[in-house]
Formats: C-alpha cells, sequence, structure tokens
C-alpha cells in the first residue's frame, strides 16, 4: 500500500508543506548561526583580546562551537555543561 492510497492527496499535500517548512527553518536556523559567529569574529577581530566585549564574545562562540559539535548530547546544552 502507498502513500496515495492511504492517504489522501489533501493529506500528502499538507505533509509535504510541512517538510518544507521545517527545511526552510533549518535553513534560516544555519544562516542565523552563521551571522552570529561572523558578528562574534569581528568583536573578537575589532577589539583588544583584553576588552569585555572580545572576552565574552570570544566564550560565547567557543560555547556556540562546542553545542554545534557532534560529540555534544542534548542534554549537555540544555544543562548548559559546555
Amino acid at each position: 500500500m502507498t502513500d496515495q492510497t492511504r492517504w489522501g492527496i489533501p493529506e500528502i499535500q499538507a505533509a509535504n508543506k510541512a517538510r518544507t517548512h521545517q527545511a526552510d527553518k533549518l535553513k534560516r536556523l544555519e544562516a542565523t548561526m552563521d551571522m552570529v559567529i561572523r558578528w562574534l569574529d569581528s568583536n573578537i577581530d575589532d577589539n583588544d583580546p583584553k576588552d569585555k566585549l572580545a572576552q565574552d564574545s570570544a566564550d560565547l562562540k567557543q560555547k556556540i562551537e562546542l553545542a554545534l559539535d557532534k560529540g555534544t548530547s542534548i542534554k549537555d546544552i540544555e544543562d548548559g555543561d559546555l
């Protein structure tokens, strides 16, 4: 039995729309993370390394990179154990 016989065409279209929305959301999240990393890099590069903004930006960038690492679990991220 195929999806088309188990589900009607409207259900398949709704499922495809949901998948498209999910894919778009993931692309937006990736683009947002890239923008944030560029912003942090700018704060790090444009300021003295001892400057509080540069230090905070470097710390946040490191936490983001650790969170995105495949070895980091969702629980670690949620618990802030980075």
